[in-house]
């Protein structure tokens, strides 16, 4: 059975910064295709590049377990694993949630999530039985920190 995922973003300055950075990458490949009249390599190869960041981008959810919330980020060394009784609150604002943990470094950490995805996550996650946080609807919550 196919595992359900929850995509989000990281907060606001961090998306804004990597998608620029990716789609420079793609107006570098447009500029470098309008140098010649026939299909170029070079142009081609840096928009393959573009479509691997964009992958890579597009690479970041939460999967739900029974006893676990995994956290697939973009660099491998950031994804988590995360009991869900070590998760003390998840605060829903109206475009993020802010989930707290002891295993965060920092305490918690805020993601960005489009408003279906967001409700289904919380749905699934208040539906299992380790689950013992408090989910608290803020909407003063921003999307950065």
């Amino acid at each position: 059975m196919k595992k359900k995922i929850y995509l989000w973003q990281p907060e606001l300055s961090t998306t804004i910064i990597y998608w620029s950075c990716t789609f420079g990458i793609l107006f570098l490949s447009l500029i470098l295709s309008l140098e010649y009249t026939r299909p170029y390599r070079t142009s081609n190869i840096v928009l393959a590049i573009f479509f691997l960041f964009v992958l890579l981008g597009c690479n970041r959810y939460f999967i739900v377990e029974p006893d676990t919330l995994i956290i697939h980020a973009l660099l491998p060394i950031r994804r988590k694993k995360i009991t869900l009784t070590s998760i003390e609150t998840i605060r829903v604002g109206r475009k993020s949630i802010e989930i707290s943990s002891r295993e965060f470094k920092e305490g918690s950490q805020l993601f960005m999530m489009p408003q279906k995805s967001k409700m289904a996550f919380i749905g699934k996650i208040a539906d299992q039985s380790n689950f013992t946080a408090k989910i608290i609807k803020d909407d003063t919550l921003k999307i950065s920190k």
